[in-house]
């Protein structure tokens, strides 16, 4: 495919851009004191080295109150400029653009930051459970010129442009809405009112700039909350600022809302919500603005993204979850390699996922995002070995790339006929067939590097005995773990493997028996109720989905409640008889029945797969378990597992 648009230089304010390709505003949590560290520099020079156009860092705090995590970037203090000057000279080689969110937060903190949220009025964020302190004046002042003073900061350090943030229900769209501020001063009331506060911070920072270079606006399409901001809000709000504000050298579209579980999903959105689903919005602005469009979420794939922009729905395309799944994505579009393009799966498990749970952000598919420092100019190896892999699963096919890659003879040998492990079980859950993208994303890499893969082969001693191995993986995987209950044994019993591989009838009452609160679980749930069985589930976890990365448990909650699923959380399996299950409180030991009961599924995680192991770690000592063979848990740890080994044979 030829590209016309994608790979077209932009003018934004008095700043050129190589290619229409952007790298989005995100946390990454590589800030250590409120400033920068070295592997932030090498997360952003792996962007530009692999050819985005742009790169807008994350958030910058502009007044103390907007710390809105340990882990945010300050931008009160001259000593960040040297970290921006450190940044602008990593990308530079690169012909890559780089600007700077202007970042307050408002009411919607982190329970994990330190700083008093502040908002126009005292009305609470629901998905954070925090009471906002309603501003004083002095205090609208002091954020405004920490506008002004944070945007002097980045174009002193050398950084090519700001991107001042109202996006996600954060504290100028908080003005914005007349759901969210009630003021009766100057900074409420009517709509040039509620425009005040960005118009001020606006001047504030154009005075500390000038007027060519570049000053963005970071904005959602909808907040889809009932007291944000709908999309006839933000048309308004786009063409008063084209129209009689001026100043603006572009608008970033994005959508959703940090203050509820659901308005949140969008922020960073899960499959199954379909790529560029913002498109349509930011077509419909760019109809009634002047100025350049950005717009971003879930444009994974440079196909999708060219027709975008030939649409002519925006100028530039946000790609920030593609280029943490594979930086090099935009190079290896324009060189016309698209079965090399790692496409990413919209998992959020590692990246946003992480920065969730005060992580370093990462990607399942790619252990090396988040770990630039040690890996991201990995050397071949000095002394070619004869590396032999058993198990065609993900930590089986990662380690088997990463080993060919390096310079190895690889032969990866697999039990059935297909490649993939649990991933093939995972794909057959509802919104989760993106995920088994993961396979053939591993599969290109494996026939890129000329990896020998045996399918249908069982492995034995002597089949090991003549490929004579030099370093030997084991990569069996793991079975479902049966817990010690009575009744454990009847016939109506079965696991979430036996439903998904449909292995087993289904009678129409299904109780589903949770251990983890994992996908495995909620996931078959769904996939039930939606072929029309009465379906309840019971877990022993704190809430329905406690293992899943906090977007895709609200997206699958939203279904589940959506299609009436019964859900009990705190109870643990106690018993089974043949049509009554007993659970019991994990508090205070109440046991419960479930009466009618014509299938019990379980889904209380798995045990390691190390019968091969067992036989054969005598005669091959030099064999290795990996991924759930070593210790069974996501997909992450077992692709992380199979890279890390095979980078260091």
């Amino acid at each position: 495919m030829s590209f016309t648009y994608l790979f077209t230089p932009v003018k934004i304010g008095s700043v050129w851009i190589k290619n229409r390709i952007l790298s989005t505003g995100h946390m990454t949590t590589f800030v250590d004191n409120y400033l920068p560290t070295d592997q932030f520099i090498r997360y952003h020079r792996e962007r530009a080295k692999g050819g985005a156009g742009l790169i807008v860092i994350e958030a910058n705090a502009v007044h103390p109150s907007a710390i809105m995590t340990p882990k945010t970037i300050s931008a009160l203090q001259d000593e960040v400029i040297p970290y921006y000057r450190k940044l602008a000279e990593a990308v530079r080689p690169y012909d890559t653009r780089v600007f700077a969110q202007l970042f307050h937060p408002g009411r919607e903190i982190s329970p994990s930051g330190t700083a008093i949220p502040l908002a126009p009025s005292t009305i609470p964020s629901d998905r954070f459970r925090i009471m906002p302190k309603e501003l004083e004046k002095h205090e609208i002042q002091e954020i405004i010129n920490g506008y002004g003073n944070a945007a002097a900061r980045v174009k002193q350090g050398g950084l090519d442009g700001v991107e001042i943030v109202a996006s996600h229900g954060y504290l100028i769209s908080q003005f914005w809405s007349p759901r969210m501020n009630y003021r009766t001063d100057q900074y409420g009331g009517s709509f040039s009112n509620r425009m005040r506060f960005f118009k001020e911070v606006l001047a504030a920072v154009r005075s500390r700039v000038g007027v060519d270079y570049p000053v963005g606006l970071r904005i959602s399409v909808d907040d889809f909350v009932e007291e944000g901001l709908g999309f006839q809000d933000v048309l308004e709000i786009t063409t008063y600022i084209d129209q009689e504000l001026g100043g603006v050298s572009y608008l970033g579209l994005t959508g959703g809302s940090s203050s509820t579980y659901l308005s949140s999903v969008f922020i960073a959105p899960p499959a199954p919500i379909p790529p560029a689903h913002f498109a349509s919005y930011a077509g419909q602005i760019k109809e009634r603005v002047s100025i350049p469009i950005f717009v971003n979420s879930r444009i994974n794939d440079p196909v999708i993204a060219e027709k975008v922009l030939a649409n002519g729905q925006a100028d530039m395309v946000g790609m920030t979850r593609a280029l943490i799944c594979d930086p090099h994505m935009p190079n290896k579009a324009l060189r016309g390699e698209f079965n090399r393009i790692r496409l990413c799966i919209a998992c959020n498990q590692a990246c946003i996922g992480h920065m969730q749970n005060d992580q370093p952000i990462s990607c399942i598919q790619n252990p090396v995002t988040g770990r630039e420092l040690s890996y991201s100019d990995m050397e071949k190896a000095t002394n070619r070995k004869n590396v032999v892999i058993v198990g065609g699963g993900p930590a089986g096919m990662k380690a088997a790339v990463t080993a060919a890659e390096r310079g190895h003879k690889v032969t990866l040998l697999e039990k059935s006929g297909e490649l993939g492990g649990q991933v093939k079980l995972a794909r057959r859950i509802p919104g989760r067939e993106e995920f088994g993208e993961l396979i053939p994303n591993l599969k290109s890499e494996l026939e890129h590097y000329r990896v020998d893969v045996h399918l249908n082969t069982e492995t034995s001693k002597e089949l090991l005995a003549n490929l004579n191995p030099d370093e030997l993986i084991i990569a069996t995987g793991s079975i479902p773990y049966i817990p010690k209950v009575g009744g454990i044994d009847l016939p109506h019993v079965m696991t979430t493997w036996d439903i998904l591989e449909k292995k087993k009838s289904v009678g129409n009452r299904v109780l589903i028996v949770d251990w983890k609160g994992e996908m495995a679980g909620v996931g078959t749930a769904l996939y039930l109720r939606n072929q029309g069985y009465d379906v309840e589930i019971i877990t022993n976890c704190l809430y329905i989905g406690f293992g899943l990365q906090s977007y895709v448990r609200s997206a699958m909650l939203s279904q589940l409640y959506t299609k009436n699923v019964e859900m009990l959380c705190n109870y643990k399996l106690h018993h089974i008889e043949p049509t009554e299950v007993t659970f019991e409180n994990i508090y205070n030991g109440e046991k419960i029945v479930r009466k009618n009961v014509d299938t019990v599924v379980l889904a209380c995680g798995n045990m390691q797969q190390i019968d091969l192991y067992k036989e054969i770690k005598a005669e091959f000592p030099n064999a290795r378990l990996i991924g759930d063979s070593l210790l069974p848990r996501t997909v992450e740890e077992a692709i992380l597992e199979g890279f890390e080994l095979a980078a260091q044979i």
